[in-house]
């Protein structure tokens, strides 16, 4: 039941996720050409002001999967039930806080740009950008319900529904000559209705479900040490815009945010699976065995490993020529650049099973130092960088805080604290995974691919993509033996499924 519903899970956000990523890429090259520069370099900057007001919520929404987690494994609904008032009252608060902020905030944003755009519309346009990004607050604690037992994909269609519907708008209007401003409004409207709707659908399908107006602070416990944990993502992944906005000029901000758009995008679907999984993973690390906990986590982590390499390689080798066919050579950067923003990706895939051992289990407190050194220190290496060497300085202030903090620590960690095991054996792995990747991109540079078109460049990815999948395969298959369970496992769900469905 379990591979069961994370297999649906994963269906339901995946396939959604691959329809948004290729409306997104229209999207963008839409609003690169029908948009000045400084109007885009606006429009990606609210959205790392909005990262880091969304701090506020504090992370509750981990330590109440978590709670909700236990809940229902056993089958307590007044435990449920108490956790959903509190957590419906919680986002409350936090929706209105974060609209007050959002307020403050527009009257000092034209600081963080280079943009020449007058001072009153980039307010105006920034207070609309974010409302439109918080209202979900005051709906949201229906879905974790569905969520934490392992029913997201009943939903998911509406969830993502609702961002394909926007992005739609949003060509169309910006193609038709409207004006930025106006593009925003319709986003408010449809949140709003798809919200109340989704909210239906929870409570239809858990009819049992209802706010009895408490408000327990103890489902609110670890949420301090989430506060860390939160402002290192947000430092990590906000910053470097909002850096390069202030410091350099808009031009290089849409360098980056094009580079970022498609490995962000690999991510972010990589994350979504994760999340899909999450509460089955949760399951066995709440009931099973040591041994069975450690086991599941080797074959976990050997796949996202498998899938980072694969991501790595494939995107060092064609995402230059990506950004050619997409927007245009004006908009290229060089190897080096590209292999940093390369290997971010890798390490934000690489380490997901890490993270989802930690998200599971509530392992905050235990990881906060490091998460806080990883903020400050990526702060600081890319604020002194960012003026010499541009994009390259704030790529490497993120890969060097991140190696050097939280990437040791989170391990050795999980592997003290959960398994009781050493965590030489984890980097290790990482470190022989890291040597493969290296060869690939050696071998990339001297075959100095030449494509001319994109049915070319569709061509050639194809067949490198099997090319690389089948020669990882072997690789890890040779070297890896949590590698051949996980292949074994797959094998015999395929077997399983295919007596159910023969």
């Amino acid at each position: 039941m379990r591979t069961k519903k994370s297999i649906k899970n994963i269906i339901s956000v995946v396939l959604f996720n691959l329809v948004i990523g290729i409306l997104g890429f229209i999207k963008v090259r839409v609003f690169v050409h029908y948009l000045s520069n400084d109007v885009y370099s606006l429009n990606q900057l609210f959205y790392q002001i909005f990262g880091y007001i969304a701090i506020a919520d504090i992370g509750f929404g981990l330590v109440l999967n978590k709670e909700l987690y236990k809940a229902f494994a056993k089958n307590d609904k007044d435990e449920v039930n108490n956790i959903y008032s509190t957590s419906k009252k919680f986002y409350k608060y936090i929706g209105i806080a974060m609209l007050l902020i959002s307020f403050i905030i527009s009257f000092f944003v034209h600081y963080l740009t280079k943009a020449n755009v007058d001072r009153l519309y980039i307010q105006v346009v920034c207070i609309i950008f974010l409302i439109r990004n918080i209202i979900d607050y005051f709906f949201v604690a229906p879905r974790y319900i569905m969520d934490s037992n392992q029913n997201a994909y009943k939903i998911n269609y509406l969830v993502k529904g609702i961002k394909v519907l926007e992005i739609i708008i949003e060509i169309l209007l910006i193609s038709l000559g409207v004006d930025y401003l106006f593009v925003l409004l319709p986003g408010i409207a449809i949140t709003v209705i798809i919200d109340l709707y989704i909210n239906h659908l929870v409570y239809k399908e858990y009819p049992w479900l209802k706010d009895n107006k408490t408000y327990n602070k103890k489902y609110l416990k670890g949420t301090k040490d989430l506060v860390y944990l939160k402002l290192s993502g947000i430092m990590n992944s906000n910053t470097d815009i909002v850096l390069l906005s202030a410091f350099i000029n808009p031009l290089t901000v849409i360098i980056y945010t094009s580079y970022n758009y498609i490995t962000k995008f690999v991510s972010d679907t990589i994350y979504i699976a994760a999340t899909a999984i999450t509460p089955s993973f949760a399951n066995v690390l709440c009931n099973d065995n040591e041994e069975k906990k450690y086991s599941v986590f080797c074959e976990l982590n050997i796949m996202f490993l498998f899938i980072a390499s694969f991501c790595f390689i494939m995107l060092y080798g064609f995402l230059n020529s990506l950004i050619t066919f997409w927007i245009g050579k004006e908009y290229l950067t060089n190897n080096w650049t590209l292999f940093l923003f390369c290997f971010i990706i890798f390490q934000t895939i690489s380490v997901r099973a890490v993270i989802i051992t930690i998200n599971s289990l509530g392992l905050f407190k235990e990881t906060k130092i490091a998460t806080i050194l990883e903020a400050i220190l990526n702060l600081i290496i890319s604020v002194l960088l960012v003026r010499k060497f541009k994009i390259v300085g704030v790529l490497l202030g993120t890969i060097i805080a991140t190696l050097v903090t939280s990437f040791i620590q989170n391990s050795v960690c999980i592997h003290k604290k959960v398994f009781n095991k050493s965590s030489l054996r984890y980097f290790g792995v990482y470190a022989v995974i890291v040597g493969i990747n290296v060869v690939f991109v050696y071998l990339f540079n001297i075959i100095n691919l030449h494509i001319t078109s994109v049915l070319s460049w569709i061509g050639l990815v194809l067949g490198f993509a099997i090319l690389v999948a089948i020669i990882l395969f072997i690789i890890y298959y040779i070297l890896f033996k949590s590698f051949k369970l996980l292949t074994s496992r797959g094998i015999e769900f395929i077997k399983v499924r295919g007596k159910y469905t023969s």
